[in-house]
């Protein structure tokens, strides 16, 4: 009970922090869709590199209890930044692909590309909680 009681307070600070860099995600990636009008894919990567280096470095030093005896913290984070570029393009090319479709059935609005940025947004974010929970606990 005591594990459960801490994995969820874990989660919801992880939850703040982790929307405090998809703020940031976000801002960016409707800046480039919008304004330079960049495909989601190249948006969507570009926008994440902030927000996870953010997100990584509160989560690890005010959330998780961090395992000293492991990797050092350039090398988790190493570990991370590569796990979230796989993550992220595989992400980007989903909503790339769910765009096309989208827009192929005829069906366009403004807010498309939000629409499907906020969509992918909760499968990568309880991803991340358990990748580094374990990078910043076991590791």
């Amino acid at each position: 009970m005591k594990e459960l009681k801490l994995l969820l307070t874990q989660f919801v600070k992880f939850l703040f922090v982790s929307g405090t860099g998809w703020v940031i995600d976000f801002g960016l990636y409707s800046i480039l869709t919008g304004i330079f009008e960049l495909q989601i894919l190249y948006s969507n990567i570009l926008s994440s590199i902030p927000a996870i280096t953010f997100v990584f470095i509160v989560s690890t030093k005010r959330i998780f209890k961090e395992n000293k005896d492991g990797f050092s913290i350039k090398q988790k984070y190493l570990i991370y930044f590569v796990y979230q570029m796989v993550l992220i393009l595989l992400v980007s090319l989903l909503g790339q692909f769910l765009y096309t479709i989208i827009i192929n059935n005829g069906i366009n609005f403004s807010f498309l590309k939000i629409i499907i940025k906020i969509i992918i947004t909760p499968v990568t974010m309880i991803l991340n909680f358990f990748v580094i929970k374990y990078l910043a606990e076991k590791l």
